[in-house]
């Protein structure tokens, strides 16, 4: 598996000119090693190493797969091992690094190092089939813990402890929490004139009658991400709310019967803002329809509007439509996707509107 992986690496690097493939991203580790952790791997056709530092070397010799760990010693510079073993011979694509260790490199290397993390996400963008089976198997945990939502919520409950509840539950299940730089939350828990923001806040508001909860969660099963939301209501339903929770409903169906092979991503977002337009509440439709979803939480391709991505078969992507109403509520509909000829969403609980 991490053989092929780097082999495509390899073949994508050489359309740019490069013979060797770098990275110090754990994400990219992960892809191309099996560990998740501070270093730096250097693949070529005949080799690939791990450079990491003594307070990983155990780790990375357990869980590095098919390649050598080479540690730096102490009092050496984790730089100066990868510009040791970089060396001279052809010319190398790094993806993102800190900006003291690119500087050495180019002065090093000159014109023998080229930076593009694009080039990562060309390849880790198609799913192979591991991938795929451990985002389903992170859809089938999330699909438990709306179960469990749907049990839990009460008046009164405060959105800290209901996350609390969710995310103590989702880690029993041997999930690990992903976290990423748009929020301070692990998951989006909000209540009320809280669900009008999209990103919103943990608070303790307290749940009562007449709001509408929003549980978007993000959860990670071996290194990747499920990323899903449902929004449920509690007690009564007004008709502007009922009228507007079917309008997001229909829009996501349109948006996942889009979602093909060879279809632009932003014809995705076409149909799916123009149900929003068409049912009047296009202007609290403020966000993209989706993005991709693997080992980081948002990852090519984007579903927006100004999209020319094509969609590929086995990419994964979320379709996400929401409408947003300052100060009184929010609704959002989300599923994570694997692109095929009939796209299959990896959760499976119900999108009905769930009163409680």
């Amino acid at each position: 598996m991490f053989r092929k992986r780097r082999a495509l690496l390899l073949e994508a690097a050489r359309k740019n000119d490069c013979e060797i493939v770098a990275s110090a991203t754990p994400q990219n580790l992960f892809y191309t090693t099996g560990f998740w952790g501070d270093g730096t791997v250097i693949i070529r056709k005949d080799s690939t190493i791990l450079l990491t530092s003594l307070l990983e070397r155990e780790r990375a010799k357990k869980y590095a797969k098919d390649c050598d760990v080479i540690v730096s010693k102490t009092g050496r510079s984790l730089k100066d091992l990868v510009l040791e073993h970089i060396g001279s011979k052809g010319k190398v694509c790094f993806d993102d690094v800190e900006m003291s260790l690119q500087f050495s490199l180019k002065k090093a290397l000159k014109e023998d190092v080229m930076f593009n993390p694009n080039l990562f996400y060309s390849v880790r963008r198609i799913k192979d089939e591991e991938e795929i089976a451990n985002i389903a198997q992170a859809g089938r945990i999330a699909d438990k813990l709306y179960d469990y939502a749907s049990a839990i919520i009460k008046p009164r409950m405060r959105e800290r402890e209901l996350a609390a509840e969710l995310l103590s539950r989702a880690i029993k299940s041997g999930c690990d929490i992903p976290f990423y730089a748009s929020t301070q939350n692990p998951i989006i828990v909000a209540s009320g004139p809280n669900s009008s923001f999209p990103h919103a806040d943990l608070t303790d508001r307290r749940l009562s009658n007449g709001d509408f909860v929003i549980i978007d969660l993000v959860i990670r099963f071996n290194g990747y991400v499920i990323d899903t939301t449902r929004t449920f209501a509690l007690g009564r339903v007004d008709d502007e709310a009922k009228k507007v929770y079917e309008i997001v409903k229909s829009a996501q169906e349109r948006g996942i019967e889009a979602v093909k092979p060879d279809v632009v991503a932003g014809e995705v977002d076409k149909k799916v803002r123009d149900i929003i337009n068409v049912g009047g509440y296009g202007e609290f439709f403020v966000h993209g329809t989706g993005h991709g979803v693997g080992l980081d939480v948002h990852e090519p391709p984007s579903l927006r509007v100004d999209s020319k991505e094509v969609l590929q078969k086995n990419n994964v992507v979320t379709v996400e439509p929401g409408i947003y109403i300052p100060n009184k509520f929010g609704i959002r509909i989300e599923d994570t996707i694997i692109v095929s000829k009939r796209a299959e969403p990896f959760t499976k609980f119900p999108k009905e509107l769930l009163i409680l």
